[in-house]
């Protein structure tokens, strides 16, 4: 039994909640005059329970009018309260076509002369959102929804532009070859936990490729909001299962990932993992295909049998990525580092983790993470890990919120009892 007082402890929980209480809101600004009666996502801003006092704001832009010749826009401010006094605030995102365009630079002279031209194609480049050695990211609008009356002022696309440079150390192809070669990959996957792959840009001899935008980023960013930049065992479990899933999925298509890590994780606005980026996959099945050799993936995510440059399984490759992947959702750091001579030297040694005095870790879970990076011979199986004590434990408690870019409500000022229960509690 916790010995916190309940008002506390209440204050401190996540919650999540989509129930659907129903009040009185009253709305300020140019609509003043107005009272809505309409849902709300939940009791308070601030995820309190039950009967609540909350200020909160959430601006949102209603319909514009003619007025003498003149156009006016509305902004519609909800207001809600709760028992602390404390005030928030929340604004929703701008259609679209209302958004800023910002300079859009690739690095690449090649293909930024095409993105003015982009809209001929259907699509209206709005600005970049990630830049990577194999391309960058540019947040756009699809344009050729209008013509088939579907929402287009909500939904982005993002569209990926070479960089220009080779993403394998032997490139065998060329970038432009390799970049036909992703996408003909990419549109083969079909999984609710990989991004969708939806068209192919060919516009004056430069390739790119359009797929579904994942407005919460990625998970290396997600853990960076993090108190101490890691995830407790029950939530990096949930978003684990989800990843596993992807990479089962595309090794029964007969393909490798070859670049697993938390920047290629990438979270939904509805908060579901969706792995991204295969610009290193390969066709690979185990029966027929000889075993690989040039090196690709992200440092301190490869496996040590693809920096020593011999011939590897890159299906069993990718399980000590996925190995990696979750010491580092879960730790906050790297499993070997990333030094490349330092990962070969210590990949025979058995896997450390921080100090029982910095941070606790169950027996089922270190047992999984040293299964992921144990040499290949003897390197847990997809099927094992699913199986695992550790992955198939029940945590049906646990929820999974951290929208921590999707219009998440921002403290403005405290209220008087917030301030009197903190010096009261010393908090």
């Amino acid at each position: 039994m916790s010995c916190e007082p309940d008002l506390k402890r209440r204050k401190m929980e996540t919650h999540v909640s989509g129930d659907d209480n129903v009040q009185d809101v009253s709305l300020n600004g140019v609509l003043a005059s107005k009272t809505l009666h309409c849902r709300s996502a939940t009791a308070s801003a601030s995820g309190d329970f039950g009967d609540t006092t909350h200020q909160c704001l959430a601006l949102v832009a209603g319909d514009t009018s003619e007025h003498e010749g003149e156009t006016e826009r509305h902004i519609d401010v909800y207001q809600q309260s709760c028992e602390f006094g404390d005030s928030w605030t929340q604004t929703y995102q701008l259609p679209l076509s209302k958004c800023p365009q910002r300079p859009i630079r690739t690095g690449n002279q090649y293909y930024d002369g095409i993105i003015p031209e982009l809209e001929a194609v259907g699509f209206k480049p709005l600005q970049i959102v990630a830049k990577g050695k194999s391309g960058t990211i540019v947040l756009a609008q699809d344009l050729s929804k209008m013509q088939n009356y579907q929402d287009c002022e909500t939904t982005p696309v993002a569209v990926k532009l070479s960089t220009g440079k080779p993403r394998r150390n032997v490139n065998r192809l060329g970038v432009k070859a390799e970049m036909y070669e992703e996408i003909s990959t990419h549109r083969e996957l079909h999984h609710p936990n990989i991004v969708s792959w939806l068209a192919k840009i060919d516009y004056k001899g430069r390739v790119a490729s359009v797929m579904e935008y994942c407005p919460c980023g990625n998970m290396e960013e997600m853990l960076k909001y993090q108190p101490g930049r890691f995830l407790m065992e029950d939530v990096a479990r949930r978003y684990f299962r989800q990843i596993h899933a992807a990479v089962e999925y595309i090794h029964l298509q007969g393909y490798a990932h070859r670049d697993i890590c938390l920047q290629n994780v990438l979270l939904s606005q509805d908060n579901v993992v969706k792995l991204s980026d295969f610009g290193s996959a390969v066709k690979f099945m185990v029966s027929c295909d000889p075993l690989v050799e040039d090196e690709c993936g992200s440092l301190g995510y490869q496996a040590p049998e693809v920096l020593s440059k011999t011939p590897y399984n890159p299906k069993v490759a990718d399980i000590w990525s996925l190995g990696a992947t979750l010491y580092a959702m879960c730790t906050g750091s790297l499993p070997l580092g990333t030094i490349r001579s330092d990962v070969i030297e210590n990949s025979s040694k058995e896997i450390k983790f921080p100090s029982p005095r910095v941070m606790t870790f169950s027996r089922q879970f270190m047992e999984l993470v040293r299964g992921h990076l144990a040499i290949p011979s003897v390197r847990y199986t997809l099927n094992r890990i699913a199986h695992s004590d550790w992955v198939v434990k029940s945590d049906n408690s646990v929820q999974i919120g951290h929208f921590y870019k999707v219009r998440q409500p921002h403290k403005t000022g405290e209220g008087a009892l917030e301030r009197d229960i903190k010096i009261k509690l010393q908090i």
